[in-house]
């Protein structure tokens, strides 16, 4: 069976589906108008870099995730760093915004994209008997 594609268990159905909802929310910035309490919270990062930039880090985490679905376990690192990182800087974002902006209910917005990286956190971890893990056991 070499040669054939497969998806890693439920790590990496774990990744595909996470990486699509990724790639849902990062294109959501540039197809969506950004409402004006988020452009109140990051008034201070704008002048300097475009939100794009920031929102196109859940692009890329999303396009990893979807490539290492298929790799096995270490190899499918990559994917789940990928996809702690993206909320993880938006968690700090939110965070200086909100003490920018003096609106506190940005650090609502903080707490949610926090839970939203710790899922796949938590995930990575987990292993399975259908996992494409090729660990040996010595005795």
């Amino acid at each position: 069976m070499r040669g054939r594609l497969r998806v890693n268990g439920r790590r990496g159905a774990f990744q595909i589906v996470f990486g699509f909802v990724y790639l849902v929310v990062g294109s959501s910035f540039f197809f969506m108008p950004g409402t004006p309490s988020r452009e109140e919270i990051f008034r201070w990062l704008t002048p300097y870099v475009p939100l794009g930039w920031f929102a196109s880090l859940w692009i890329v985490a999303g396009l990893v995730a979807l490539v290492c679905a298929f790799l096995p376990r270490p190899k499918d690192a990559a994917g789940f760093i990928a996809m702690v990182f993206a909320p993880g800087v938006w968690v700090g974002l939110f965070i200086i915004g909100s003490f920018m902006s003096g609106n506190m209910l940005a650090l609502v917005s903080g707490i949610v994209y926090g839970l939203f990286g710790a899922a796949p956190l938590i995930v990575s971890g987990m292993e399975g008997p259908r996992d494409l893990d090729h660990r040996e056991v010595m005795r």
